[in-house]
């Protein structure tokens, strides 16, 4: 997931998180990308994602630390906490992706309550406009037998709106009413996601106060993903980092790789 992210001018960097499987120790490791954000260039690596390697890997690569104006984050503390002690003065914007992504998963796990239908989920998670007159009528039927369903499905819907409005003010009105309205659901789920979303309400409103883009930094995220699942883990982390700076830079170096 990418956790950090900031434009300005000529100015431009981020900091991917990848969980990666490793077949060395049984689970998964972290590594903390930092990229160009202009370019969507690899530029660094370190092996968790902590707050010190954050700052370690910006602290090396971003030279003029005064001119960062807008930071993006997800919503990870420690990440946080590195920008605040590097950038104090930059405004901090929650990812739009991982707020969207935080209300998709609390769907995912109350369609796993109600219903078996594995087969539910493209429909429920899909943008009702995206769908099919076929899939749209399979949905209805879907949520006309699980109506306890429709809620959940309701509030993913309403929440999709919040970020088609156009001003700050009502932008605010729709978080917190969005925010009510999931802490009465009968959704542990989504009353999490509610508490979650309420905890970190102002930086996530910060996007209507300067909304960007990040197709070059998810395009790099991407690549990073395909290097991954082509390895179906690996052996040895140095040989992954080397395969994401060959690909993702066009070299086999790159600073604070370690």
């Amino acid at each position: 997931m990418k956790v950090i992210k900031q434009e300005l001018h000529s100015y431009g960097y981020a900091i991917h998180v990848e969980k990666t499987e490793t077949t060395v120790k049984k689970g998964h490791q972290y590594e903390t990308v930092l990229m160009d954000a202009k370019a969507g260039s690899v530029m660094g690596m370190h092996a968790d994602r902590q707050c010190d390697s954050a700052i370690h890997l910006l602290s090396q690569n971003v030279l003029s630390k005064e001119r960062v104006q807008t930071v993006i984050l997800d919503m990870w503390e420690p990440y946080h906490k590195a920008v605040r002690a590097l950038f104090p003065s930059a405004s901090i914007v929650i990812d739009k992706y991982h707020v969207v992504q935080k209300v998709t998963q609390a769907l995912d796990q109350a369609r796993k309550e109600c219903s078996p239908l594995k087969k539910a989920r493209y429909l429920l998670l899909k943008g009702c406009e995206k769908l099919r007159k076929d899939q749209r009528r399979r949905l209805d039927d879907i949520l006309e037998e699980y109506l306890v369903l429709s809620i959940a499905y309701y509030l993913k819907e309403l929440f999709r709106d919040f970020y088609r409005t156009d001003g700050y003010h009502e932008a605010k009105e729709r978080l917190e009413e969005w925010i009510q309205l999931a802490k009465q659901s009968p959704f542990a789920s989504f009353q999490e996601a509610a508490n979650t979303l309420e905890r970190w309400k102002e930086p996530i409103l910060s996007y209507f106060l300067c909304p960007y883009t990040n197709a070059r930094i998810e395009g790099t995220n991407h690549k990073i993903k395909n290097i991954k699942r082509r390895a179906y883990g690996y052996r040895n982390r140095e040989r992954f980092r080397l395969r994401v700076f060959l690909e993702c830079t066009g070299n086999t170096t790159g600073s604070q790789a370690s």
